[in-house]
Order: structure tokens, then sequence, then C-alpha cells
């Protein structure tokens, strides 16, 4: 049964973390997501969208759908959407069974989410899939170290540790890979290492692709 009740302690204590980190996160990744997302517009779907901390940083005038798997964010995500004025809808499903038909969107929008999914290049493909042609797949997701050989180790050691405390996070998965042999007509993708996260998230990848 998939309901609050059914809820994992776990997946509960994740949800109240995220809910107290928003104004941290708002601090970290703001400026990178104004100048990211600032053309989005249309059919939008929103993979994991957690405590809907992208809202602030989404035009009013879109289709939003949001594929959580959490209920525990339901609420949340429903009451900030409303307060943004976006239309929204929760569609029950995950990121590598999307509930959508073919071409259906204008753009898929993901944030720290690709760390956690179970199949990565499901997912990717199941995010292609539901894309218009000339749709765009925008993210931004913390990553493997592509350029430290000792933070990729400490990265490795550390991600069973980082998967029990983050909900199945993993902190050493080469995202990039997946997006880059996606099947996309052009990607538009690059690394940098984001202050003010914790050492093992620091490397990161942002970006958008066209389907």
């Amino acid at each position: 049964m998939n309901n609050l009740n059914s809820l994992s302690l776990r997946k509960r204590f994740f949800a109240w973390i995220l809910k107290k980190g928003d104004a941290v996160n708002d601090k970290i990744y703001g400026s990178f997501k104004k100048d990211l997302f600032k053309n989005i517009s249309g059919r939008v779907a929103e993979i994991g969208p957690g405590t809907g901390v992208n809202f602030s940083f989404l035009p009013k005038n879109i289709e939003w759908i949001g594929i959580e798997p959490n209920p525990a964010f339901h609420e949340t995500l429903r009451t900030k959407a409303e307060a943004k004025g976006i239309k929204a809808n929760l569609v029950s499903g995950t990121s590598d069974d999307i509930p959508l038909g073919d071409n259906a969107l204008d753009v898929v929008l993901s944030t720290l989410v690709l760390c956690s999914v179970e199949d990565p290049a499901k997912t990717i493909a199941e995010i292609k899939r539901v894309l218009k042609p000339g749709g765009r797949f925008f993210f931004i997701e913390h990553v493997a170290s592509a350029e430290s050989k000792s933070l990729l180790f400490a990265q490795n050691i550390c991600n069973p540790f980082n998967r029990l405390a983050a909900d199945g996070c993993n902190c050493n998965r080469r995202t990039w890979t997946f997006i880059q042999h996606g099947g996309f007509s052009e990607v538009n993708m690059k690394h940098v290492d984001m202050k003010g996260t914790l050492i093992l998230h620091k490397p990161h990848i942002m970006g958008y692709a066209v389907k």
C-alpha cells in the first residue's frame, strides 16, 4: 500500500531533512537554476521534485507534472505549486517507467535525482521517449569525480554509507556517461565543483540535452 502510513522511517526522515534544507539549496544552486531554467516553457515533467525547490525558478505559464515516488512530499508539492500559481499535477510512477505517452513533453527536468534512480540508463531512455522531437532535458546532478583520483577513491569507499544515509543516493555515479550515450541529438554539459556542498558531493554536471 503506497501511502503515508506505509512509508519507511528512512523515507520519512529523508523528506524531513530535505524540507529543512530548502533555503540552503536555494543559496547553493539558485543562480545556476535562474540561468539554466530561464527559457523553460510548455508541458514540463519533473523527475523526483522532492520538496518543490525548483518552483521558484520556473515560469507560471507552464503545465507542470511531478513524478515523485515518495508520498511524504506530495502535500508540500501541491501547496507550493498553488502558492506559485503553477498548474500542477502529481502522478504515480518512477523515472524508469514514466506513466506518460511517447513524445508528450516539451521539457523534462531533474535536479539531484539521477544519483539515486535504480537504473540510470533506463531512466535516460524514458526521458528521451516522453520528450517531443526537439524537446529538452535539463539537469543539475552531483556525480563521481572526473578529475581527482583521491576524491573518487573516497567516494567509492563511502558510497554504502551515503546510500544508507541519503535514501539510496550514490555519490560515485558517472551520470554524464548515461546522458552522453542516451541517443540525444545534442548535449550541452559542463562539469563544475559546486561550492557549499559536502566534499563527496562537490563534483557536479549541469546543462541540457535535446531529443
